[in-house]
């Protein structure tokens, strides 16, 4: 059953984080509140030793957060930060700030595709234009929602996204997966 977007959900605002600003994966484009867009996008490529990915900085000539760096941002944020890209699974995180060029191991898209260090990664807004199969009042568990919609995209028939509760980034908000970006609008 698709639920066609009532006005209380066509006037949400959401957040999606991306190094290039196009909205397109393979598993669909995730959608949520900022705190969970910052959180993925962090995850994936790296913590930015000040500020925030705003779109205006070349990522390769943007300052990360080193190990020491991470540490103090956790009692600053209250929230754990080594995670993903952050972590002891890239051996080379110097202890001080580094730039992305400065490691061997490169941050990746989930297919393994390295992230250009001439990207300018951004956090923006967008507003749901698309069908969805649930709201947000109803919404699915995290796994479910990410499964149901590989399998659509993998099967050829997503013709609309599913919201679901957050296991990871921002625990226990709300954020949307939908199939590709003309079910979103960037604000």
């Amino acid at each position: 059953m698709i639920i066609f977007l009532n006005e209380s959900i066509k006037d949400a605002i959401f957040y999606h984080g991306s190094t290039d600003r196009k909205m397109e994966g393979k598993k669909g484009i995730h959608i949520g509140t900022k705190l969970a867009a910052t959180q993925a996008l962090e995850s994936r490529i790296g913590i930015p030793s000040e500020g925030e990915w705003d779109g205006k900085r070349l990522y390769g000539k943007k300052l990360l957060a080193g190990k020491l760096r991470l540490k103090e941002l956790e009692k600053i944020r209250g929230y754990f930060l080594i995670t993903g890209y952050n972590t002891g699974r890239n051996s080379d995180i110097p202890d001080d700030d580094y730039y992305p060029t400065d490691c061997k191991e490169r941050a990746t898209y989930s297919d393994g595709t390295p992230i250009s260090f001439s990207s300018k990664p951004i956090i923006f807004p967008v507003k749901i234009i698309g069908n969805m199969t649930n709201s947000p009042q109803y919404p699915h568990s995290d796994t479910k929602a990410n499964g149901m919609m590989m399998r659509n995209l993998r099967m050829g028939n997503a013709k609309s996204g599913y919201f679901y509760k957050n296991d990871g980034e921002d625990a226990g908000s709300i954020s949307a997966v939908v199939p590709n970006g003309s079910f979103l609008e960037v604000l």
